[in-house]
This record gives C-alpha cells, structure tokens and sequence, in this order.
C-alpha cells in the first residue's frame, strides 16, 4: 500500500484560557469512562449488527457489475468533483455564491473568535448553507436541527427538522450535510441516534415543498441503520467526498480497550470510516463505489474506506487539496490527527497514536503519515495526557486572513485547548490566547472556508440549557 508523502508537520497551540475541566474521562468527549456492561441492545462476536446481513446478502451483486449503478462516478472520479467546483461559483439555476466578504488582512494577525451564534442546547455541528454561506445550520444533541440566519446570532424559532431521538451518552443527532447538488436536489442528510434502543442511522430527508426552511418530516429515507451495544464511540460524522460520494464514520462500539478486537475486524463497521453512494441498489439503500479498497477481499464489508479506528468523532475534507483530516479520539494516553486514504489502517488497537497500546513490541518508528513495519499508518500528529479528548477540526480557506490559508484547526474538548497544523514545514506560530468558551465539541465550514467552532457549554450530559454558542475564527 502506498501513503501519502507529506512535508514536515508544524503545530501551533492556541490554550484557550479556561483551565481543565474536571469532569471528563478516558478521552470520550467528556462522557465519562468507556462504557463496559449490557445496555439492553448487546452486540455479538465481531459485533456487527443487522445490516452488516444485508450487506453480506448483496456484496455478490454489487462486485459483480460494480459498475452498473455507479458507473457516472466511478469511470471518471474526477467528474464529480469538476462539476462541485463549477458550483462553488454558479449553480445550474443561475445562482451565484456571494464573493467572500471580506477585506483581506495582511501579516499573520493576532487571533479572535466571533459569536455567530448562541443560545443553543447542547450543539454538535455547525454548517454553512450552500449557497448562502453566512447562513448556519446547527445541530442540537436532544434532536433539533436549527437555522441561524445571516445577521442574526439566535436561531430561528421553528427548528429546519425535529427527530425524536436517543440522546444518551454520546448519541443524539450528530451532524448533517448537503446534497452536492443543493439545493437544486433539495435533500439533506444526517447522523443521528434514534429513540429506541442504542443504534446509529445515516437518513436521507427532503425539503418541504413549500417551505424551503423545514424538512418534510414524512420524507426519510434511511441509508444506513446499525445496532449499537454502547452509548459511546458512535462515530459521528457524515460528510459528502469530493468526489461526490457520501462518508461516514463508525467507532470501534464504546467498550473499554475493544475487547473484540473490532476496530481491525473488516468483516464489521466498528472502527471505521465508510463510502457509499447513495443511490439504492438491491436491498440496500446505497450502491458500492466500484473502487472502493475492500470490494474484492473475501470477508470483508465493501462499504469500507479505511479502519483502525476507536472513536473517529470528527472528519473533514481540505476544500483545496481534498485530503481528509481525521481527529480519533483516544483511549487512555493518546489523542490523535490523521491523513485518510483509501484502505489505510490507522493501527486502534495494537495502537494508539504512534504508540504501543497493551504491548510492547509493536513498531513505533513510522514518522508522519508513514506506514510502519505491521501496516499501520502513524498519525501526522499525536498528543498525550490522561483525560483528553480531541475534536477533528476543518482547514482554514477563508480570503481573510492569506497567511492562514491551509492551516487545519482542532481542539480538545476537556483542556479547552483550540490548536492548528499545517503542512508547510514552517517553525511553530503561536496564534494567541482566548478565553470565554467551553468543551469545544465540534468544528464546522462555510462555502467561503470559514472555519467555525462548536461550544457545548456544559457538555454531552443533560441537562442541555440554552447556553451554548458558535464562533467564526477572525483575526483580531
């Protein structure tokens, strides 16, 4: 397997100064230790659950013509993403994105956070619409979805979509995206939990016909339904590719170490990133990429992209370059920053970060983003400390600031720490000090590359007072 060359990694560390939080543990956004025990809705052996039966029942159907249904995307990969940059400009109707903005700001300015948005109930995720950037759609964790209006800071009264769900622990409604065509194809697509016993679903709903500011609620169309065995490590994330397919991601299923070793296991999406095509094929509601890695390996899931994964809370893709970023939250030591490609093992549980998890004789001299002597890829960064939990950020494309063009930035959701990377081989840049935020859970983007950050300020536990906010990176 080949992995990606990368130059020399920089870190800069922005300490948001709050202090630490006491009340966190082992790494899991603040949840608490990793939940070990029967929670009504146990998983066995690989730990896979109902659809994993369906996708055994059609992997035959979907490699054997893999091409049928995806053909479009799959001949020419490189159309779809042609066709998303033509529309970052003008859509098919004629719309055009507002220009960016804002004023270009010379040098490397000091760093500031804007309110854009407060007064919400434990957030999760933060959106920009499509065509009207400065137009935000927040996820709430108890199962609201809300817009915030350009020039306002609070949402509006009647939520964009209401779900009823099962927000204990970690779950919830988690995040959401656009269809690459919206809103000419006026669908949405979002990663929640719902009421019931513990499972994680990936739905499709569709705009209502008259209100282009809800969703019709009778209009979902569930892609992707998994049992869960814990409430915890549920993944997260759903986001379309560049190359106009749709990925989600699955955690390793929330037990202490993974005991079942799933995270590894291809035959379960436990601890993994998946890549679909949302066009219904057979009895699935998704086709199979053609090429995607594991489409011809006997026993293993051909939904998968990549594995290796404990907690993959949060991904994003660089809008310029198209590499996936990916913040894996850790189990006892280590938090860390990974470069996704197709099929890459990212090493949970033999690993954790660059480091040995449970051993000692596992190969830790991979340097960034390098595949190790047992086929682990080494995270482009790793940091330690008990009690830590990181939450994968976006890259920095906005025309404001030039000199922060590239830079990808995360957090940790217990230190309350805001930190960037980038790959350009620079010496380290310390952006700044803030303060007054709280459990940075979440990141979210903009068609013009805003970079904004989620507070729940309380954290994943209920209850959820009104009292969180959203921030846009500026400079000061």
């Amino acid at each position: 397997m080949t992995t990606l060359q990368r130059s020399t990694l920089t870190l800069t560390r922005l300490s948001l100064a709050l202090g630490l939080l006491a009340s966190s543990g082992c790494g899991d956004n603040g949840t608490g230790d990793d939940e070990v025990g029967d929670t009504g809705d146990t998983t066995t052996g690989d730990g896979d659950g109902d659809t994993s039966e369906t996708t055994a029942e059609t992997t035959a159907e979907t490699t054997d013509d893999p091409t049928e249904t995806t053909a479009e995307t799959t001949d020419d990969p490189t159309e779809t993403t042609a066709e998303t940059s033509e529309t970052e400009t003008e859509t098919e109707t004629g719309d055009e994105i507002p220009p960016c903005p804002y004023a270009p700001v010379d040098g490397d300015p000091a760093f500031g956070l804007e309110v854009v948005a407060e007064g919400l109930s434990a957030p999760t995720f933060v959106i920009g619409h499509p065509q009207i950037p400065d137009r935000l759609y927040v996820t709430e964790k108890s199962g609201a979805i809300k817009i915030v209006e350009p020039g306002s800071t609070t949402a509006n009264p009647e939520p964009f979509l209401t779900l009823a769900v099962n927000d204990f622990s970690e779950m919830g409604v988690l995040s959401m995206d656009f269809h690459p065509d919206f809103p000419d194809d006026p669908r949405v697509y979002v990663h929640y939990s719902p009421q019931g016993p513990l499972r994680s679903r990936i739905s499709e709903f569709t705009l209502d016909a008259n209100n282009p500011d809800i969703v019709d609620s009778n209009s979902e169309r569930i892609i992707y339904d998994k049992e869960q065995s814990q409430g915890n490590h549920n993944g997260g994330q759903v986001h379309f590719g560049p190359d106009g397919y749709l990925y989600f991601s699955i955690g390793d299923g929330g037990e202490q170490g993974d005991p079942n070793n799933r995270a590894q296991n291809l035959g379960t999406h436990y601890g993994k990133v998946m890549r679909v095509d949302i066009t219904p094929s057979g009895n699935l509601e998704y086709t199979i990429p053609a090429d995607n890695p594991f489409v011809n390996t006997q026993g293993a899931l051909p939904e998968i992209w990549a594995y290796g994964f404990r907690n993959p809370w949060r991904f994003s893709f660089d809008s310029e370059t198209g590499w996936m970023y990916l913040g894996d939250v850790g189990q006892n030591a280590w938090e860390e920053i990974d470069i996704i490609e197709a099929g890459g093992n990212y090493g949970w549980r033999p690993m954790e970060g660059n480091h040995c998890f449970g051993q000692n004789n596992c190969d830790t001299s991979a340097g960034p983003n390098q595949e190790n002597a047992d086929g682990y890829i080494a995270p482009i960064h790793d940091y330690g400390g008990a009690n830590r939990s990181v939450s994968g950020g976006y890259v920095y494309r906005s025309c404001e600031v030039p000199a922060w063009q590239g830079r990808y930035y995360f957090a940790d959701y217990v230190l309350n720490d805001l930190y960037a990377l980038t790959w350009d081989g620079t010496n380290v840049d310390y952006l700044g000090q803030q303060d007054d935020t709280d459990n940075i859970v979440s990141f979210g983007t903009n068609a013009w590359g805003d970079v904004y950050v989620v507070e729940a300020n309380i954290g994943f536990q209920p209850p959820h007072p009104a009292n969180s906010r959203i921030f846009r990176i500026t400079p000061q």
